[in-house]
């Protein structure tokens, strides 16, 4: 094959791809359709997510297994994501600039687009501001119909995992720490026990060994998670018990045994 026939082969062959990439029209109508998914997943508006949903979608979670169907999507939404609403809300999020869109094409007609990216997830009180506290990549596989609308068809959500505490430890001394060395009882764990390990504090949690790191006189937290322990300490400085908080807000409190 010539030169000139190899290029123009190769000009066709990529011809949809540029195409694809020189569609602003339907490249605002995916990223539109996204937006406006989420927004119903935030807003725990059940319609409208059926309405943005293919019947047939498939959706793969790499902690969750695979759903199959519209209704038992939307059904998992509503259980899971917005089961304890008005209390607390669970919120999803993705950062602009993780954000990516593939248009696809069938010859010179876009059938469909994969929209992928990083998302994360807060938790907190309805109508608050929270720091997200977990994280995962997603693809999203969006099919164009015949009456040129937008439903999501397939769906990936993977990598997940907690968000970590970016709190810088401070020193305390020994004597510092032994003041919290001692066994605790709260609703979430009967029996805890706070040991001193080095310059910091440890527990054990379902069998695993959890560091505690100092952030202030009486605040500890994880490295791992968006988690901080304040022991309650009194004026004469001695320790009576403690609160959790994850992503700011109390999850569990106890006492000292």
């Amino acid at each position: 094959m010539s030169l000139v026939r190899r290029s123009l082969a190769a000009i066709a062959l990529t011809a949809p791809a540029l195409m694809a990439h020189a569609n602003p029209g339907l490249l605002a109508e995916v990223k539109t359709a996204d937006a406006a998914y989420w927004k119903a997943y935030n807003d725990c508006d059940y319609a409208a997510l059926d309405k943005l949903t293919a019947e047939n979608v498939e959706f793969y979670h790499d902690q969750g297994g695979v759903t199959n169907g519209r209704a038992a999507l939307t059904d998992s939404v509503r259980k899971n994501i917005c089961g304890r609403r008005p209390a607390v809300a669970v919120t999803r999020s993705a950062q602009e600039k993780d954000v990516q869109i593939f248009l696809l094409n069938r010859g010179p007609d876009v059938y469909g687009a994969l929209v992928t990216g990083k998302h994360a997830f807060a938790e907190g009180p309805v109508g608050s501001r929270v720091a997200p506290v977990g994280q995962a990549l997603y693809s999203t596989l969006w099919l164009r119909g015949a009456d040129k609308g937008w439903t999501i068809s397939r769906v990936i959500s993977y990598d997940h995992k907690p968000i970590p505490n970016d709190s810088q430890a401070i020193e305390l001394s020994a004597a510092e720490l032994d003041r919290f060395v001692g066994s605790y009882s709260s609703g979430m764990q009967k029996s805890l026990d706070v040991k001193r390990d080095g310059g910091n504090l440890s527990v054990e949690v379902e069998g695993r060994a959890v560091t505690l790191y100092p952030k202030g006189a009486n605040t500890f937290f994880m490295k791992e998670r968006q988690i901080e322990v304040e022991f309650n300490a009194g004026p004469d400085g001695k320790v009576s018990g403690h609160v959790v908080r994850a992503n700011g807000q109390p999850v569990d409190q106890g006492k000292r045994l």
